[in-house]
């Protein structure tokens, strides 16, 4: 069988929703869709570096201290109803006792990272905002950086794949 041949045993048929053949996408049309997917990943690391930034900023505004948990509140936030029934989402708030620069001892909230849950009595890194001791962020690394972690992996795999993508039709012509 020659590569003409076999070229032409695996063309696809195409349906519309209604069950109808239709033509093919030319190669332009796939070029542009992977395209799309391309802008959708610089999009996400778009979000990425915002989103960095931000943390960043919030981050560089608070002064490093160890708290201790004095109590933890649990709160189920949201209750969605999907395919397989609801869905709730559990948020923990935890409470701190730290004592600032000047050797004032003080009691906050956290505010930011609400998924990973301490126990009263556990001791903590915190930064707390030297102009509101009300609030603290908690300084962990996975939780600090994890939603620009899945920004930047998704948005460096579409890219990449949009790239190879393109590559890879205009190889087939």
């Amino acid at each position: 069988m020659s590569i003409q041949d076999k070229k032409s045993t695996d063309i696809r048929k195409y349906y519309d929703k209604d069950g109808h053949e239709v033509a093919p996408p030319t190669v332009a049309q796939r070029i542009q869709a992977t395209r799309i997917m391309g802008l959708i990943g610089g999009a996400l690391f778009a979000g990425f570096l915002l989103t960095i930034g931000y943390s960043v900023f919030e981050n560089a505004k608070t002064i490093g201290v160890d708290g201790t948990v004095v109590s933890v509140n649990t709160v189920v936030e949201s209750s969605n109803r999907s395919s397989t029934g609801y869905s709730q989402t559990t948020v923990y708030r935890h409470t701190f006792r730290f004592t600032d620069r000047e050797g004032v001892e003080h009691v906050a909230d956290a505010v930011g990272q609400r998924d990973s849950k301490y126990r009263v009595g556990d001791v903590v890194s915190i930064g707390y905002y030297p102009d509101d001791f009300t609030k603290v962020r908690v300084h962990s690394w996975f939780g600090l950086w994890k939603v620009q972690l899945v920004l930047f992996g998704l948005g460096l795999v579409l890219i990449i794949y949009s790239v190879w993508g393109v590559k890879q039709i205009r190889n087939e012509e």
